[in-house]
């Protein structure tokens, strides 16, 4: 074990993989969180607002101590837009653990990347090679095999959704300027999307027992955690290099739905993500 530690302070590419691998194996735990929720009578909306609103009250004693140029004001636009969307993905992902197991609701997640290129092609003008399309078009066969259309769930299209509100929330972040805070944009999305998220929770608001906000608490700081060693591990080696080790989050939310759910997938659930997996590998080689 020492001879590992030492040799991951030597070797940052292998520390970033150690990193991702474990962000991916505390972000599954916070989808079982959610799972769990889901279970209550919170709503989706009433979750994302809670989320938000605690998400912002830690980050703000940090963002105020930014300068000010660097608070992100400038971008305030392009951050509620993402906010918006994030909003919206949000609420897919509580849906879409709710209705769904763990491995399936994740491996159409993984969309996200494969929709991104084209994604940018649309909306930022950006030169994607043709190939790219075939790859994607290859991805999106993979989602199918995992959704299994003789056994379609509604459900699944809220993941799909899912995986394209995260795919524009990524091409948005390219019109940030650079050596932008990732404070001040983690503060910002997420704070600028609180009155709307509050309007839709209202409606439906349902009285949070104590055992929920334990929940709620948890996956808020598993998600923060999450971002900042997601943050971490990418300054520290090529994005190419140790992307792959986000593929670990497919195989800990299998095997927790399996130990806590008993979600046993079926054969396309598997297929299904290596062809997504595959499709991401081909897109990374083709940019």
């Amino acid at each position: 074990m020492q001879q590992l530690v030492g040799r991951m302070r030597a070797d940052s590419q292998l520390l970033a993989i150690f990193l991702l691998v474990l962000g991916n194996l505390m972000i599954s735990f916070g989808d079982v969180l959610v799972k769990l929720m889901g279970q209550s009578q919170i709503t989706p909306y009433q979750y994302v607002f809670l989320r938000f609103t605690m998400t912002s009250l830690l980050l703000l004693p940090f963002w105020w101590r930014l300068a000010p140029e660097r608070r992100g004001w400038g971008q305030w636009k392009i951050h509620c837009l993402r906010g918006h969307l994030l909003l919206m993905g949000s609420s897919c992902v509580f849906i879409s653990l709710v209705y769904l197991p763990l491995a399936t609701a994740n491996a159409v997640f993984y969309a996200a990347p494969l929709l991104t290129l084209p994604l940018a092609a649309l909306i930022s003008r950006e030169s994607v090679r043709p190939a790219t399309y075939a790859v994607s078009l290859l991805g999106f066969g993979g989602i199918l095999v995992v959704l299994n259309p003789a056994e379609w769930h509604w459900a699944g299209w809220v993941a799909l959704l899912t995986a394209l509100s995260m795919a524009a929330s990524n091409v948005l972040v390219r019109r940030l300027p650079t050596g932008r805070s990732v404070l001040a944009t983690l503060f910002m999305t997420q704070a600028l999307s609180i009155p709307v998220s509050l309007v839709l929770a209202l409606p439906g608001w349902q009285p949070i027992p104590a055992d929920v906000w334990w929940l709620l608490i948890g996956s808020t700081l598993v998600g923060i955690i999450y971002q900042g060693i997601c943050i971490m591990a990418y300054a520290m080696a090529d994005a190419s290099k140790i992307a792959a080790s986000e593929y670990s989050g497919l195989i800990f939310v299998t095997l927790m739905g399996m130990a806590l759910f008993s979600e046993f997938p079926d054969w396309n659930v598997y297929l299904g993500a290596l062809i997504v997996i595959a499709a991401i590998g081909l897109q990374r080689r083709l940019r």
